[in-house]
């Protein structure tokens, strides 16, 4: 087996946005310290700053929008030789960090996995296809040399095009989760190839939930966070409520506040999020205005072509 000497991280950003966020750019830079090479592949779009960067090793790819993560992740992989890596990782812009990543990846270089990952899940989604269904989450996914040499094989297995033609977003979600979420690692796993994962969610569903299956990084996230995890999803601020203002500490501000590394720009992190979490519920009321808007002009169509066709009915034979 020929000896790679570089290590790649993968980084996934969907953004509508005009600039990369900062809690991307924080991001980026702490990824950077750990990986000779960061790709930042996002979506077409014409940015209109560049965005500040620490590290220099760091290149951005821009691609069309196709396949979720892994149509992302597939274009890139295409353009490297990946034999000159013996590390190359995916991961996505859905978690905010907010503290130094140097714990995971010295639990990672002390456990020799041939893959591994932030957090792992034993959830069965209800189309899934596999008899197994543990899985590392793909939100934060590395792979090493044997596990590298292996995907072009994984990729083989799949109809790579017709799931980046998909334009059915429903279909083409469950599909990536059913292909690209489970499928991966039990492809891996089916191989022979050794797993594991910082956050054993088993553990935490055991602790917190009476073992029943769960995505802890959303259920859980205050005891990840208290437990160490420098990590919380972007989904816990966008769908939480007015009323988790009462959780106190357990508050997302709070954690990232408590738990954040005070020599990062945590204040204007957490502004940042405000404004994001502000912008997705209006999106969100406006989503919805126009499904009732669609759905209240389809109703009073649908009445007057009913009433027209009632008053057509009831003219007499001798009127035509």
């Amino acid at each position: 087996m020929k000896t790679a000497q570089k290590t790649l991280c993968i980084f996934i950003h969907f953004g509508k946005l005009a600039y990369i966020p900062h809690y991307v750019i924080l991001y980026l830079n702490e990824l950077s310290s750990f990986f000779d090479e960061v790709i930042l592949v996002t979506n077409q779009r014409s940015l209109k700053t560049d965005f500040p960067r620490a590290n220099q090793n760091l290149t951005t790819l821009f691609v069309k929008n196709e396949g979720y993560d892994l149509g992302m992740f597939y274009k890139v992989f295409q353009t490297i030789d990946s034999t000159e890596y013996h590390q190359i990782a995916c991961v996505n812009d859905s978690n905010i960090l907010f503290n130094e990543l140097l714990p995971i990846f010295t639990w990672s270089k002390q456990s020799k996995f041939d893959f591994w990952g932030l957090i792992d899940s034993h959830e069965k989604p209800w189309f899934s296809t596999h008899q197994q269904n543990y899985h590392i989450q793909s939100h934060f996914i590395v792979f090493n040399q044997k596990a590298i040499l292996k995907l072009p094989e994984y990729f083989d297995t799949l109809h790579i095009q017709d799931i980046i033609d998909e334009k059915d977003i429903v279909k083409l979600r469950r599909t990536v989760i059913n292909e690209w979420e489970i499928g991966l690692s039990q492809f891996l796993i089916n191989e022979g190839l050794s797993v594991g994962s910082y956050i054993d969610s088993h553990d935490y569903t055991l602790r917190y939930l009476q073992g029943k299956p769960a995505n802890v990084a959303y259920k859980l996230y205050p005891e990840l966070i208290k437990s160490g995890l420098p990590l919380l999803k972007l989904k816990v601020i966008t769908k939480s409520k007015w009323t988790d203002i009462f959780r106190t500490d357990k508050h997302w501000k709070n954690m990232i506040r408590q738990y954040g590394n005070q020599d990062w720009e945590i204040e204007a992190l957490i502004q940042e999020l405000i404004q994001i979490k502000s912008d997705s519920g209006s999106e969100k009321v406006n989503n919805m205005k126009q499904k009732i808007s669609k759905a209240y002009n389809s109703f009073f169509a649908f009445k007057f072509n009913a009433a027209s066709a009632t008053k057509i009915k009831s003219f007499p034979a001798n009127q035509y």
